[in-house]
């Protein structure tokens, strides 16, 4: 019996040894931050896919122009707000996501020289770059819930090139975050 511990020994310190060295991993940090404001909403839209079709390079007229049969309207409204502070208070949303190097207007993450340019309805030709504030509503001269809920912005999507020459051909995907702010 005393010869079988001996003959052990061995492959028991080299267990030990073994399992020393396989100590806990790093650690790892998370950062939360958050904002208190003095109003909130809910940000929703009516679609949360807009495909704008199939396009040949051909289509692309002008630099940083939408091809018109490609722009497809959607709505961004505020729901479940609460009332405003004050008077003259203002409801907005921040548009955001990847653009393309030099053209913060147009939103890209496959990074091809295509991407999707964003306006109002109501205004055309005027295009949204990337961390914009858009006005959607301003507060009463009595603060109330109906100020800011229910409000919507009609926008449109349209798809744009940086060039007209050497178009890239493939697919084009825009990640495009609206994010509700008060005043």
């Amino acid at each position: 019996m005393r010869k079988t511990i001996f003959s052990l020994t061995p492959a028991a310190l080299v267990l030990l040894a073994v399992a020393g060295n396989a100590q806990a991993a790093s650690n790892a940090q998370l950062t939360v931050t958050a904002n208190v404001i003095a109003s909130t909403c809910d940000v929703s839209l009516s679609t949360n896919n807009l495909d704008l079709g199939n396009y040949a390079a051909s289509a692309f007229s002008g630099v940083a122009t939408p091809i018109p049969a490609s722009k497809k309207s959607f709505t961004v409204g505020l729901n479940n707000c609460d009332a405003p502070g004050a008077a003259g208070d203002k409801a907005y949303l921040v548009v955001s996501g990847p653009v393309l190097g030099g053209n913060p207007n147009m939103f890209n993450s496959t990074g091809t020289n295509t991407g999707v340019m964003l306006n109002q309805v109501a205004t055309p030709t005027t295009y949204i770059n990337n961390n914009e504030k858009v006005l959607v509503a301003t507060a009463g001269s009595t603060p109330a819930v109906g100020d800011f809920n229910t409000k919507t912005l009609n926008l449109q999507a349209g798809l744009a090139s940086t060039t007209t020459t050497g178009i890239s051909i493939g697919a084009v995907s825009a990640p495009i975050l609206f994010a509700f702010a008060y005043n």
